[in-house]
């Protein structure tokens, strides 16, 4: 911004920096989020940005290993807006964060992981995550395949998926269309037709009025309508399930539902775990933790043993 402005004064230039750091300071009543990865990371990291063919832009971090020729996943966030962390817009760094999890265990065992921010959200320009649908957003991810295949480090037969509650449906609606992705991790995927799946909501106490939201909400909608196994059982790839047993959004049977139909198919190589005390986020719940929607919580951070199941599935199926 001060290139070619050769006589600004010493003073100005001091105020201005003072000024840019008051602002980082208080964020205009917004959280700063840093994307870096750890200082004593042993992977590097990478702001990236994805130009969609609408015009919009998605913004991301790639990290990666000091390889070559190296195997990669792309995280993929849940229903309603998120940074590519997977935390909501505005929330402190100590929040749920579990993609900035999976990435760091993953890229330093050797893995490239890819996150994007939602558009509209963080630094992706355009769009309103809010207004996609399921398979508009599938859309988006393709495009983030594409960037990960023309990198030259990034071995394209070896490219995952990994998706969180709606995050899961689009993992396997492009794998059943995309035979050259290795495989999919599908964490607190739905298994039931939207329409069960929103009547387990409003059980739980999670909706009101469902009338009204399905006149307003465009996703809804489409959900209400949908039924994921028409997509999963056409997946020929590597899977693996995870469900928590306590989830409130999901029906926790719904992962043997995709179990079945993916091996209805042929395909016996899938993985399931149905994780007793942990909920939709994958979080264990507590007698004495802090009760929110998704149950009681002592912690917002993912257990180091539901990291290490998703981390050794991937190094398995996909490296």
């Amino acid at each position: 911004m001060l290139h070619g402005i050769k006589c600004i004064k010493v003073n100005y230039l001091i105020a201005f920096a003072l000024l840019l750091a008051i602002s980082a300071w208080c964020g205009c009543g917004k959280t700063m989020i840093d994307y870096a990865p750890p200082e004593d990371a042993s992977y590097n990291g990478e702001d990236i940005e994805i130009r969609l063919p609408c015009g919009d832009t998605l913004a991301g971090t790639l990290t990666y290993p000091k390889e070559y020729k190296m195997p990669a996943v792309v995280l993929i966030t849940g229903s309603s807006a998120h940074d590519r962390d997977n935390g909501k817009p505005g929330q402190s760094l100590d929040a749920y964060r579990p993609f900035r999890q999976i990435a760091d265990h993953l890229s330093t065992r050797g893995v490239a992981v890819l996150r994007m921010d939602d558009r509209g959200v963080g630094a992706s320009s355009g769009g309103d995550i809010d207004e996609m649908t399921t398979p508009e957003r599938a859309e988006d991810i393709k495009e983030c395949i594409q960037y990960l295949r023309g990198r030259p480090k990034i071995d394209g037969d070896r490219i995952g998926l990994v998706g969180l509650s709606e995050g899961a449906s689009i993992a396997h609606m492009i794998a059943a269309e995309d035979t050259a992705i290795a495989g999919i991790a599908l964490l607190s995927g739905i298994g039931s037709p939207g329409r069960v799946v929103l009547e387990y909501q409003i059980e739980n106490g999670l909706i009101e009025d469902l009338p009204g939201l399905l006149e307003t909400d465009r996703n809804l909608r489409y959900l209400y309508d949908f039924d994921p196994l028409e997509t999963a059982e056409l997946v020929k790839q590597p899977v693996l399930i995870l469900q928590g047993e306590t989830d409130r959004r999901v029906p926790p049977g719904d992962a043997y539902r995709l179990q079945e139909a993916i091996q209805n198919n042929g395909n016996q190589n899938v993985t399931v775990m149905v994780l007793p005390d942990h909920n939709h986020l994958l979080l264990k719940e507590s007698d004495t933790g802090t009760e929110t929607e998704y149950g009681r919580l002592s912690s917002n951070q993912v257990p180091d043993a539901v990291l290490e199941i998703i981390v050794e599935w991937i190094l398995a199926e996909i490296q």
